[in-house]
């Protein structure tokens, strides 16, 4: 799911677990602005935890260069709106 700020990709599972991969290339910035960004995506999963409690699998945010300059109330509904695509129509796994 592509947004504005963030590109999430998930994949179900049958386990009971919902693992978060956060990663950000050099293209967003040098190493201080990849770190905030990776810790302000990182905070949005630790206070937005309901909106994905009862999904089981995996979710990988990749963070766009745009991220450093968005404010947290864009990054947030950028983050919601990714989440509720996300948990609308998820990857199953291989087979």
């Amino acid at each position: 799911m592509v947004g504005r700020y963030l590109v999430v990709f998930a994949l179900a599972s049958e386990g009971g677990l919902c693992r978060v991969g956060i990663t950000a290339s050099r293209k967003v910035g040098g190493a201080v602005v990849r770190n905030r960004a990776r810790r302000r995506v990182r905070e949005l999963f630790r206070t937005r935890s309901e909106e994905f409690g009862g999904w089981h699998g995996d979710l990988v945010v990749n963070v766009r260069h745009s991220c450093d300059g968005a404010g947290w109330e864009e990054l947030t509904e950028d983050f919601g709106r990714c989440m509720r695509r996300a948990r609308a129509a998820p990857r199953s796994p291989a087979s």
